[in-house]
């Protein structure tokens, strides 16, 4: 990042993360710093942080930010998914049709964001590429120095469905015989969504105990 440390200087990242810890509590870290310290990242970056992840064990790859897409970011993402790993994203906060990527990407799980109607936020983009909604309004979690406050968009939403991917990752089992588990949690998540009325929500909103009993 060209920052000269590893300390999230920005917040997002500790935010998205303690919503991924309050929905699986005992799930394990791996913190890796894409972004610099007013949140900017380039998407070459973010191509090296997402295989770097996948090369060091990660199961679930949240990534709660949009770059521009390249055949770089696109090797990465298929690069985790082979590895086994869960690819999460943000659907992107234009509050329109527009692809985001890396959530756009086939392998992802694109998120979009529900208010506290469980209607589309606003802001929220949406359309036929999305699979999945969760909550994204006025999310409240931690930044740094023990500080609470809010954020809004389909980053915390991406968050949440991390959150349940994670409590999944730990029942799952291979039924597809590819000595993989990442499309069984996938399938999970998508088929225990409760479909919304809002459009471009893909499946819905993500269901964690509807998920966890899938399994």
């Amino acid at each position: 990042t060209g920052s000269g440390n590893t300390l999230d200087e920005n917040g997002h990242g500790t935010h998205m993360a303690g919503t991924i810890a309050a929905v699986a509590p005992n799930a394990q870290f791996l913190n890796v710093k894409s972004a610099d310290s007013r949140g900017r990242c380039q998407t070459e970056t973010v191509a090296n942080a997402i295989r770097w992840a996948a090369d060091n064990g990660a199961q679930i790859i949240n990534i709660s930010l949009e770059v521009a897409p390249s055949m770089e970011l696109e090797n990465s993402i298929r690069h985790a998914w082979q590895k086994g790993a869960v690819v999460i994203a943000a659907a992107g906060n234009s509050g329109t049709t527009a692809t985001a990527f890396p959530a756009a990407y086939s392998e992802v799980i694109a998120v979009a964001a529900t208010n506290q109607q469980d209607g589309l936020a606003v802001l929220s983009n949406h359309g036929d590429w999305v699979d999945v909604a969760a909550p994204g309004q006025k999310i409240l979690g931690e930044f740094p120095g023990g500080k609470l406050d809010y954020e809004t968009g389909t980053s915390p939403a991406a968050a949440h469905v991390s959150g349940v991917a994670a409590l999944l990752m730990s029942l799952a089992e291979d039924a597809s015989d590819d000595h993989l588990i990442n499309d069984e949690v996938r399938q999970a998540l998508l088929a225990s969504a409760t479909p919304l009325s809002a459009p471009g929500t893909g499946a819905g909103l993500v269901d964690a105990l509807a998920a966890v009993q899938v399994l």
